[in-house]
C-alpha cells in the first residue's frame, strides 16, 4: 500500500504545535512500519530533507501557491492520503482519504475586525467541506472529537480518537541560561489563545505574599494589541524585574528551566492537546492547567486544574504549590506516572491500524 502523508506546514524556522504534532506522526509511522510504502507531500522544496528513519519514503514537493494542494491530481498516486490539517483540494477527491483534526481554535476565539471576520467564515467554509468530503477524520484529543461532531456535524462513528506523545525534553543534554533562582514558567507563543494576561494577573496577585518568586515566559510574542496590554499591565503593577521574557528556547534550554521551575503555568483558553502539560510532568515539575478543552482530560489528576477565565483560581494554584510540599510531592508523582500513558509508538500504532481499516 502507498500511504500519501501531507506535510504542511514544514521547514518554518521555528516551528509551532501544528509542525511538531505532524512531523512526529509521520516521523513515528516511518519507525513502526516498513512494509507500506510513503510519499512525503510538502508545499514546496525544504531547505534540506526532512530527517525521517528508513527508506521506504520519497519526498514530492507540489509547488506553492494558493491552490497547491490541486496538483496533488498530477502527483504521483497514492492508495490513502492523510491531511494534517482539515484542507483538502476543492477540485479532486482522493481514492482514500484521513484527516486529522487538531483544534478548532479559529472559532472559540471573537474576530474584532471584518478582515477578521471574513477569513473566520472562509476557514470554517473550507474545514467543512473538507471534513464532509473526508473518508475518516483522527482527532487528537476526545475534546477536538467533540468539537468537530458540534460545529460540523460529523457523526461520531466517523471520528476515531488518537492521543499525541511528546517529546521527553528532560532527556536532552541541558544548555544553561540565566534563571532567577525560584519561579513559575509558561512555554508557548505569547498570544491571546494562550492566555498571557491572566497568568500574568495571578502571579501580580500570587507575588504580594511571595515577593521571591519570579514568572519566565517562554515563546515568540505575537506583536499587537494584546502583546501591547501584557507589557502595559505590567508597568502599571511595576513588575519588570519579577517577570522575564525568555523569548524562543531551544530543546536543550528549555531542558534546563523545566528541572528547575516551581511549575508549569499552562492555563490556556483552548489546546487540542497541550504538549507542555506532559514534558513538565515527565521532567518532574507539577502543572497547573485549564480545566477545559483537551487540557482537562490530559492533565487530568495529575495537575491542578483552574477556570483560565479567573487570575484568583490561578493564582491560588500557585499558591497551593509554594506553600504545600506535600501538594507538589504529589503532584510530581502523579505527573511521572501520567506521562508514561503517551507515546508517539502508541498513537503511530494507532493511526496505522486507522489507515489500514480505511483502505
Amino acid at each position: 500500500m502507498k500511504i500519501g502523508i501531507l506535510l504542511h506546514p514544514y521547514d518554518e524556522d521555528k516551528p509551532a504545535g501544528l509542525a511538531r504534532t505532524i512531523f512526529e506522526l509521520t516521523k513515528g509511522m516511518l519507525e513502526v512500519d516498513t512494509e507500506n510504502e510513503y510519499i512525503i507531500f510538502v508545499k514546496n522544496k525544504p531547505r534540506k530533507d526532512p530527517e525521517l528513519p528508513g527508506k521506504n519514503w520519497m519526498l514530492h514537493p507540489l509547488g506553492g501557491g494558493r491552490f497547491w494542494l490541486e496538483r496533488l491530481r498530477r502527483a504521483p498516486r497514492a492508495d490513502v492520503y492523510v491531511f494534517n490539517t482539515p484542507v483538502m483540494p476543492l477540485f479532486w477527491r482522493p481514492p482514500k482519504s484521513i484527516i486529522i483534526a487538531l483544534d478548532f481554535a479559529y472559532w472559540y476565539l471573537a474576530a474584532h475586525t471584518i478582515v477578521g471576520q471574513y477569513r473566520r467564515f472562509v476557514t470554517y467554509l473550507i474545514h467543512w467541506i473538507s471534513l464532509k468530503k473526508a473518508d475518516h477524520i483522527v482527532a487528537i484529543s476526545n475534546a477536538t472529537k467533540e468539537d468537530t461532531v458540534k460545529l460540523f456535524g460529523i457523526p461520531a462513528e466517523n471520528i476515531s480518537v488518537v492521543l499525541c506523545g511528546f517529546k521527553k525534553i528532560c532527556a536532552i543534554p541541558e544548555k544553561e541560561i540565566p534563571l532567577p533562582e525560584k519561579f513559575f514558567f509558561f512555554a508557548g507563543i505569547l498570544k491571546l489563545r494562550k492566555n498571557i494576561l491572566n497568568i500574568v494577573k495571578a502571579f501580580a496577585e500570587f507575588q504580594k505574599s511571595h515577593p521571591e518568586y519570579h514568572l519566565v515566559l517562554a515563546g515568540n510574542p505575537a506583536r499587537g494589541a494584546y502583546y501591547d496590554s501584557v507589557l502595559r499591565f505590567i508597568r502599571e503593577k511595576h513588575l519588570e524585574s519579577h517577570i522575564r521574557f525568555v523569548s524562543h528556547l531551544h530543546d536543550g534550554e528549555l531542558s534546563h528551566v523545566y528541572r528547575r521551575a516551581e511549575a508549569l503555568v499552562f492555563p490556556t483558553f483552548i489546546e487540542g492537546f497541550g504538549y507542555p502539560v506532559l514534558e513538565a510532568m515527565d521532567c518532574g515539575i507539577p502543572v497547573i492547567t485549564s480545566n477545559q478543552s483537551s487540557l482537562k482530560e490530559i492533565g487530568g489528576d495529575a495537575a491542578v486544574l483552574v477556570n483560565p477565565h479567573d487570575p484568583h483560581d490561578i493564582a491560588e494554584a500557585m499558591r497551593s504549590i509554594a506553600e504545600t510540599p506535600g501538594l507538589r510531592d504529589t503532584l510530581i508523582k502523579k505527573g511521572k506516572a501520567r506521562a508514561e500513558q503517551f507515546s508517539w509508538h502508541k498513537a503511530c500504532r494507532e493511526m496505522l491500524d486507522i489507515i489500514q481499516k480505511v483502505s
